[in-house]
């Protein structure tokens, strides 16, 4: 019985990008029946990997075929359909605002004008089971990181591709519909759906058949799932966390903040109903929830993004928002903030030393000057994060993980007094999540709020427990 040819094929394909090698000279083949993990360090090129598959990159001639239709999700949406540097940061809260192109903005298209599906059964039947019916009408940017996800997802598989290629399809979703959806792509894969992904090497899925470890751009082992065995590596010495030389901000306010029966809607949704929360000078809190339950909403409120806080009580740093005539920048100041959607829309031709500054002026530009006290703390981050020499390369060329490694350190350069973290370790490999850990716990002086999905990514300091329910939006701490 003579072999099955390959449905993508790639012969010494080498990618650079902004003048860096990234790929070099990778040989691989996709047979029928296969289901890929692509894994490796961060940075070691697998995102590029994938788009390399797709064809977003000029492959000399014989070094890439392709012979069935393929999708690919990107862990960043830029298309002709939609692209988030159309719009601004805070925009995605401006729920009075019209979507309109009318308003002088670039007109934002609904969840159901970004997946442009067909009203057949079909269809009806994927988005009911990837949640997103119920969300059709909500404009794109306002949905939740994991809801955006979720909707990427849908869009390809509208599209009835042979092969789909996800990167890091489970960033950012919650446990439950983690499961749910390992559960769904097996199901896709028994049906004839053939699928490669860059996901994390402890958490290989149940359908992947091979496993491909990307190391500097090199593919340094790949087989069958069953032959790989994951190098036992020796625990990395830790290095010592660098102590900032820029002044820390003061910590004179009792109550970082305060929300009294906090309420959010768009129009008849109901997305916080009436929260109470109070996080005093120097405590650490973690803040749990399933997507769409409104973690980064609240967050919004008190980075001072979000236009409802002043029809409520939110009080930040013992003023109450929009009655004590602090500015939104009073605010900004003092506080450390990354997120995956502040991630979204940084300009990618920036370097990587402008978006590190642009936390200075808490916008996505750099200042004009910087002390020789920040520029001391911005190399001796990047060199404990063992990123050194690439303040000059586009950010737009580092991988995911490296830009969000960047966007910690954006965070922590003005030494604020209160760090507010969303989701911060998204696509970022497991030595770097532990140097960061390191880090944030020794900021001792330090408010703290941490949002992530995985409890075994707080760090150490991290105490108080702060859970929101998506169904009734009722808080409950854990002590």
């Amino acid at each position: 019985m003579s072999e099955q040819p390959s449905l993508l094929s790639v012969t010494e394909l080498t990618v650079r990008r902004g003048g860096q090698l990234i790929l070099h000279n990778l040989n691989f083949d996709l047979k029928p029946g296969e289901y890929w993990s692509i894994i490796g360090p961060m940075g070691s090129g697998k995102s590029t990997f994938l788009q390399a598959l797709a064809g977003q990159f000029h492959a000399p001639p014989g070094s890439l075929e392709r012979r069935v239709p393929v999708e690919f999700v990107s862990f960043k949406e830029e298309s002709s359909r939609f692209s988030y540097s159309s719009y601004f940061y805070q925009q995605r809260y401006q729920a009075t605002m019209s979507d309109r192109a009318d308003d002088g903005y670039t007109a934002i298209p609904s969840l159901r004008d970004f997946l442009q599906a067909t009203d057949s059964p079909e269809n009806s039947a994927l988005l009911d089971r990837l949640g997103l019916t119920p969300l059709l009408d909500r404009s794109f940017i306002k949905l939740s990181n994991g809801q955006t996800r979720k909707a990427r997802i849908g869009k390809a598989l509208l599209k009835h591709p042979a092969v789909l290629l996800l990167d890091n399809p489970f960033v950012g979703l919650d446990s439950t519909f983690r499961k749910d959806l390992t559960n769904w792509l097996g199901e896709l894969a028994n049906h004839g759906l053939t699928l490669v992904l860059v996901n994390d090497s402890a958490d290989l899925p149940a359908f992947s058949t091979h496993v491909a470890v990307l190391n500097k751009g090199k593919l340094s082992w790949s087989g069958p799932k069953e032959d790989y065995k994951p190098e036992l590596y020796a625990k990395a010495v830790m290095s010592a966390p660098p102590i900032l030389q820029t002044k820390a901000q003061p910590t004179d306010f009792s109550e970082a903040f305060r929300l009294q029966a906090v309420s959010v809607r768009y129009g008849d949704t109901v997305i916080l109903d009436r929260l109470d929360w109070v996080v005093k000078a120097g405590e650490r809190w973690a803040l749990f929830g399933p997507n769409g339950a409104g973690k980064s909403v609240l967050l919004s409120l008190l980075y001072g993004d979000h236009p409802q806080a002043y029809s409520n009580y939110v009080s930040v740093f013992g003023y109450r928002r929009g009655k004590s005539g602090e500015s939104i920048w009073d605010v900004k100041r003092r506080i450390g903030f990354v997120s995956p959607e502040l991630h979204l829309y940084f300009p990618p031709h920036l370097t990587v030393r402008q978006v590190a500054l642009s936390g200075l002026t808490d916008t996505l530009t750099p200042p004009n000057r910087v002390s020789p006290e920040t520029e001391n703390d911005l190399a001796n981050l990047l060199d404990y994060f063992s990123m050194p020499g690439v303040d000059n390369r586009s950010f737009g060329t580092l991988s995911a993980g490296e830009q969000r490694v960047v966007l910690l350190i954006r965070a922590f350069l003005k030494n604020p007094a209160v760090l507010l973290l969303d989701e911060p370790f998204q696509a970022i490999d497991s030595r770097h999540v532990d140097l960061a850990r390191q880090l944030i716990d020794n900021f001792s002086d330090k408010t703290i709020l941490f949002v992530t999905h995985n409890r075994n990514e707080l760090p150490e300091s991290i105490n108080q427990l702060y859970t929101l329910d998506a169904n009734m939006n009722r808080v409950e701490e854990d002590k």
